[in-house]
């Protein structure tokens, strides 16, 4: 591990909480060429299990379907600070978490309304889940990352320096 990352890492608290207040997320797949493609996705966290929605073609897809392997990356940028008065001596202040895992398609209609109603919930909680059209569930595509590692990292300004959002 990285000097910077032991000495600034998340705890499991941290990183649990960044993830259940950020809306989006990147997920890098790997594409046909084997070039690295990310793809900025809103998702939500139930049961500890990371899920997200969209449609059941495009590349992404495409790609998970091919390799399940994917990076998840959630940042947070909280600004600026200013170390001194140098041009460069500015740093980015921010939280971020990293997962590595595997993609698998949830099939389930049930499981896939569930999932629904949360993103809802969590990113508009003033519309009613319950006035969804059931017809409208099962070509929705609902993906499951299943981690297989988890590291998170932070930023925070020092003492005295000024911090610019």
């Amino acid at each position: 591990m990285q000097p910077n990352m032991q000495k600034y890492q998340l705890t499991d608290e941290q990183m649990d909480a960044l993830m259940e207040r950020s809306r989006y997320g990147v997920i890098s797949t790997i594409g046909e060429d084997g070039y690295p493609y990310g793809t900025p996705v809103n998702f939500v966290v139930l049961d500890g299990r990371i899920f997200f929605h969209g449609r059941k073609i495009g590349e992404k897809v495409s790609n998970l379907r091919r390799d399940p392997r994917c990076c998840f990356t959630v940042v947070e940028e909280q600004g600026f600070e200013r170390c001194d008065d140098g041009a460069c001596n500015t740093t980015s202040l921010y939280e971020c978490v990293i997962i590595r895992g595997k993609v698998r398609t949830i099939e389930d209609d049930a499981e896939k309304m569930r999932i629904l109603r949360a993103t809802v919930d969590k990113l508009t909680p003033e519309r009613r889940m319950d006035e969804i059209d059931a017809k409208r569930v099962p070509p929705t595509g609902i993906f499951e990352i299943v981690p297989e590692s988890r590291t998170g990292k932070y930023h925070s300004a020092e003492p005295g320096h000024k911090v610019y959002q």
